[in-house]
């Protein structure tokens, strides 16, 4: 979720919580304890796979956050001097939880277990930048600021839709999941794992996936629409018009097919060339498939004695758009790594 998201949830739990004894203080420490999670963006200044391994990791951690919820408690009441350390505990505690909950509804995958388990764990319930789920924080946020007296009752009811909102997701999650594993079955493969990851503008909208031992298929589904789209992604006119925001509407409203009409593409997890193989083998190789959902890899490049071979995750995979953390690895004539790392960031070797 993003932070402005979980900076708001942590506002509106601290005046749900109505403390008396820490006044707005209570607010202060909802605000601080609801973003401070997403404090590892600092880990972003040294390099990307730094950053990739390590957000939502230890600062995300279940087994932590009592501990971060003391240290906040601690210096909540040496600032506010108003000795109510476990008043501000109790908020500090429910804001900085509530941040790990509103990460699991998302598809990134969150340690929640971390430094003792490394395992991402994702409910694949509500895109990371929900403007449904962001309005249900917003606006009763800033209504509780106009009527003072009801701010408590006002940021209760908040809550309580907002639960309904995820179980509502929830449903939309079941009906695409089911779309897949109908798919899956139809497949004389080996089904590894079936998942429908949310979509950003809409709750109804989903991308579903299917893995076999060879390969990866996606499509992607629309739950509210009845007939065939409007149109095809690849008829949008010109690729410049993808920068504006009318065209990248039409490429969202164009993307998405009714449950019966969904089509799936399909790509090989591997190529077959022995490169890959070789880049497979690799620590970075071993690292990207750790914290890819969809890993595929292929030579993209091979000539002038320099092999390139890269890896996407499916899971970022949109028509039509760039797709994100692309890491490569590339080989000389020996079998020597050159150079590796993600595309258009620092390299991580080079010579």
């Amino acid at each position: 979720m993003d932070s402005i998201t979980h900076t708001l949830t942590g506002a509106v739990i601290a005046k749900a919580v109505n403390d008396e004894k820490v006044g707005n203080w209570g607010t202060i420490a909802g605000l601080a304890a609801g973003i401070f999670p997403d404090s590892d963006f600092v880990l972003g200044l040294f390099n990307r796979q730094f950053y990739l391994q390590y957000h939502r990791d230890f600062t995300h951690s279940l087994i932590l956050i009592p501990f971060y919820a003391l240290f906040f408690s601690w210096v909540l009441v040496r600032l506010s001097k108003r000795p109510y350390f476990w008043s501000f505990y109790k908020i500090s505690l429910l804001a900085l939880v509530s941040h790990v909950f509103l990460d699991l509804l998302t598809s990134y995958g969150t340690m929640i277990f971390s430094p003792f388990v490394e395992t991402r764990y994702t409910w694949d319930l509500v895109f990371i930048v929900d403007l449904i789920f962001s309005g249900i924080v917003l606006i009763p946020w800033l209504a509780s600021l106009l009527w003072k007296k009801k701010a408590p009752l006002i940021c209760r009811g908040s809550l309580v839709v907002l639960l309904l909102y995820v179980l509502f997701c929830g449903v939309q999650h079941h009906q695409a999941m089911e779309l897949a594993q109908t798919f899956g079955r139809g497949l004389n493969e080996r089904t590894v794992e079936v998942a429908a990851l949310p979509q950003p503008l809409s709750p109804f909208r989903w991308t579903n996936y299917v893995e076999t031992q060879d390969r990866v298929y996606q499509g992607f589904v629309d739950l509210r629409r009845k007939g065939p789209s409007s149109g095809h992604v690849g008829s949008i006119e010109p690729e410049r018009q993808a920068v504006f925001f009318l065209g990248r509407w039409r490429v969202f409203r164009d993307l998405y097919q009714s449950p019966s009409e969904v089509e799936y593409s399909v790509w090989q997890k591997q190529d077959g060339s022995p490169w890959v193989e070789r880049a497979l083998a690799t620590e970075g190789a071993k690292f990207y498939c750790w914290f890819a959902r969809f890993p595929i890899a292929k030579v993209v490049n091979s000539n002038n004695g320099v092999h390139r071979v890269e890896f996407t995750d499916i899971r970022f995979h949109v028509p039509r758009f760039p797709i994100p953390f692309v890491y490569y690895i590339e080989f000389d004539e020996t079998g020597q790594v050159r150079s590796e790392g993600f595309v258009g960031g620092r390299k991580k070797r080079d010579g």
